[in-house]
């Protein structure tokens, strides 16, 4: 289960709301530590929430938790052509902020603001403990938190074979 899939699966049925004194620009806000936008029902004063007015629910992990970044992008940067890893298809970076799939091979790629580059969803995922994108096989160890190498490995911090089953 992704990142969002969890928001949404722990929140069904209540909206994530929050009263935000300080702007909402923070992880101390409850709605941008979510990764969501500010809602109407928000009590807070002076929200920029950098994620108010994105369909985040479009957006990879990623993006969201690179906001910034993405959206100091201009037109002309979101317009460059990306080639997919597979080599099928050429399509502008604006796609690839969202999961895209490929027409040609039905891969799924999205561009990783991490590691500079178009990945393959099947093979990276965002660890958002860590704030970073990692390779399939490496797993986000909560005893020590840190990304560890090693799907079938005990952690190479401290040995712990405990895992996360959320991220």
């Amino acid at each position: 289960m992704c990142f969002a899939d969890k928001k949404r699966f722990l929140r069904q049925g209540r909206a994530m709301t929050c009263r935000c004194k300080t702007g909402c620009h923070t992880k101390r806000c409850a709605c941008l530590k979510d990764g969501e936008p500010c809602q109407d029902d928000c009590q807070c004063s002076n929200c920029n929430n950098p994620l108010n007015g994105l369909d985040v629910a479009r957006m990879s992990t990623c993006a969201i938790e690179n906001v910034q970044r993405y959206k100091a992008l201009s037109q002309a940067d979101l317009a460059d052509m990306m080639d997919l890893p597979c080599g099928c298809e050429r399509v502008p970076l604006q796609k690839l902020v969202n999961t895209y799939r490929c027409r040609k091979c039905d891969e799924r790629y999205w561009y990783s603001f991490c590691l500079g580059e178009t990945v393959q969803d099947s093979c990276t995922w965002h660890c958002t403990k860590c704030g970073t994108c990692r390779d399939w096989r490496e797993w986000h160890c909560p005893r020590c938190n840190r990304c560890t190498y090693g799907v079938t490995l005990p952690c190479d911090g401290c040995g712990s074979r405990e895992r996360d089953p959320w991220i």
